[in-house]
């Protein structure tokens, strides 16, 4: 062979290695997203802008935070990419960078979701990352999970040319109505390493369904409006966690009106109210020890007035058994961290199978 034949045949071996090994990235908006709890409303945002003045500022601005969505596909790819543009106000002392505005991939495989690779914040708000590469090339079903804590105004996912990449053919959570979650910052998911650490989205994958993230930081406050959010999904199950956010003045004023209504708007659907977790600091702390009691036996004590009224589909589950008794499971006495979140997992997981007995 001649040298400039040669030559240009290496040349086109390079240009040809090149053009295979380049990123194509695909808007988000093409996959299915699971966790929007409202239809029709903004893609990166939890509630429509038609009911902005129904809420009180704090909890419509938190409504913002994509917390709980998750972009669900499936590919072919050796490895996956992301680039995703987020807010630059939110920092918290006891929080991670990579569950306030981070991204965080799941894979399929035999049946179970296995974390894949996190998508680290490395700029103010234009994030790039390589979630995960080196992989064999097999179909597999993915969950990306947006942030939790901060605005997401664009997401789109990178995977190398020629790599296909769609909507699942087989849809894992099909025949399951969502689990609806309404809480605190521990239900939006503070203090997980990664949004897919949160409860709420441990169970999406252990349940093999759908679950709605209405996690709302300082502001799980038994909102009137918030009850009728909740019955216009259609859900399997409302699951009721807002006992952090509630002085016991508030619980005894708005648990049983909350409680009445949401039900009498969707009568039947399961209702199960979770106690306030018992905070490890509460055992040195008397003033907290004494909130906490206070509002667990007013949830107590709603429950087993709702209950001798009639009223149906009303469960109870009680915080001795949710984080565990050895201190452990919090990073300030109060949110969670991963192992703290694992355990109250496992314990509502198994107060909901239960349930649907």
């Amino acid at each position: 062979m001649k040298k400039p034949l040669l030559l240009l045949f290496f040349a086109f071996i390079v240009v040809h290695v090149s053009a295979q090994s380049k990123t194509e990235y695909h808007n988000m908006q093409e996959f299915t997203i699971l966790g929007r709890p409202m239809p029709n409303q903004t893609v990166y945002q939890r509630f429509s802008d038609t009911i902005k003045n129904l809420l009180r500022k704090p909890v419509w601005d938190l409504s913002k935070n994509p917390t709980g969505f998750a972009v669900y596909f499936e590919t072919n790819a050796k490895e996956i990419s992301a680039k995703w543009k987020t807010g630059s106000s939110v920092v918290f002392q006891h929080v991670a960078g990579t569950l306030v505005k981070g991204v965080d991939l799941y894979g399929l495989d035999g049946g179970t979701w296995y974390f894949a690779g996190v998508g680290k914040p490395n700029a103010a708000v234009y994030q790039e990352a390589n979630l995960v590469k080196d992989m064999d090339g097999s179909m597999r079903q993915y969950l990306l999970y947006l942030p939790d804590y901060e605005t997401c105004d664009s997401l789109f996912i990178g995977v190398e040319a020629g790599a296909t990449i769609g909507k699942p053919q087989q849809n894992y959570f099909e025949g399951q109505k969502p689990l609806v979650v309404y809480g605190t910052s521990i239900v939006q998911g503070a203090s997980a390493m990664r949004s897919g650490m949160a409860y709420p989205a441990q169970l999406e994958r252990r349940l093999k369904r759908e679950t709605i993230n209405l996690g709302f930081s300082g502001n799980g406050q038994l909102d009137s409006m918030l009850a009728v959010i909740m019955s216009g999904i259609d859900a399997s199950m409302y699951v009721i966690d807002c006992g952090p956010n509630l002085t016991p003045a508030m619980a005894q004023a708005k648990t049983v009106p909350f409680l009445r209504q949401l039900h009498a708007l969707k009568p039947q659907v399961p209702i199960l109210i979770v106690e306030n977790i018992l905070y490890p600091t509460a055992k040195f702390n008397t003033v907290t020890k004494q909130k906490i009691t206070e509002v667990n036996q007013i949830f107590k004590d709603a429950y087993m007035l709702l209950k001798k009224e009639g009223m149906r589909n009303l469960h109870y589950l009680e915080a001795k058994y949710l984080i565990g008794d050895d201190g452990e499971a919090t990073v300030d006495g109060a949110h969670m961290t991963d192992l703290g979140f694992y355990r109250i997992t496992l314990a509502i997981e198994q107060k909901i199978k239960s349930i649907e007995k």
